[in-house]
């Protein structure tokens, strides 16, 4: 699949933070304290849709309980009461670079197919709680990017480009599900998906130009896939 070779972890380490060392987007802007404020900036600016990310981890802390965490639940239920008052439509990513890190130690991330049944679980939780609040979705964010960092984009930890072009499928399997139940509960809802890519073109109309642009299938296939429903044969 031209995936790269991106760094394995070391058995058994799981990384952590480093007493005394700055990690500035553990704080970032601070939208869990200040969304209020926030959102209503943006109602003064004019903005009509706010992109967005639910926190996995918020929902289910260690990625596969019985039980959803009802505190999380209800600061979401907060973020959007208060767009929609502003009449401000939120589009919200389910997974963004945060799958509990629990999922990724036990069991290597979406490089097992365990977690299709995971996923398909976390986004049936919010669907039907926020039923009503939320229309627009996307189930990834740049779900291609497994080829270049799958701890970042999968929770892969160890890894090799098999394990990676499992990994991929497994995600559009539970994209696939999660999509499904989402028109089930709500068939208001639109879900989407989402690349990291832009677009190039050739040079000029010489065949070498032409032929060096088809390594954006490489990307593309993530999209064919999802809204295809099969792999590309040049893919294969």
């Amino acid at each position: 699949m031209g995936l790269t070779e991106p760094v394995n972890f070391p058995e058994g380490v799981i990384p952590v933070l480093k007493e005394g060392e700055l990690y500035p987007s553990q704080e970032a802007t601070d939208f869990y304290h200040h969304f209020k404020e926030d959102i209503a900036l943006m109602a003064e600016m004019g903005f009509k849709a706010f992109r967005m990310s639910i926190s996995w981890s918020r929902i289910f802390p260690e990625g596969d309980e019985e039980e959803a965490n009802e505190e999380g639940l209800q600061f979401y239920d907060q973020v959007f009461d208060e767009l929609l008052k502003y009449g401000i439509e939120p589009l919200v990513t389910l997974s963004h670079y945060e799958i509990p890190l629990n999922l990724a130690v036990k069991y290597n991330g979406w490089a097992s197919r365990k977690m299709i049944d995971i996923f398909e679980k976390y986004a049936v939780t919010v669907f039907r709680r926020y039923k009503g609040k939320v229309k627009y979705y996307l189930t990834f964010i740049e779900i291609n990017l497994i080829a270049v960092n799958s701890f970042l984009e999968a929770g892969i930890m160890q890894t090799s480009p098999e394990i990676r072009a499992q990994g991929v499928h497994n995600q559009f399997v539970g994209s696939a599900k999660a999509v499904k139940a989402a028109h089930e509960i709500d068939p208001d809802i639109q879900a989407g998906m989402m690349l990291a890519y832009y677009p190039y073109y050739p040079y000029t109309c010489d065949p070498q130009d032409q032929i060096s642009i088809m390594e954006q299938q490489e990307n593309l296939f993530y999209s064919d896939v999802q809204a295809g429903g099969y792999y590309p044969e040049y893919i294969l």
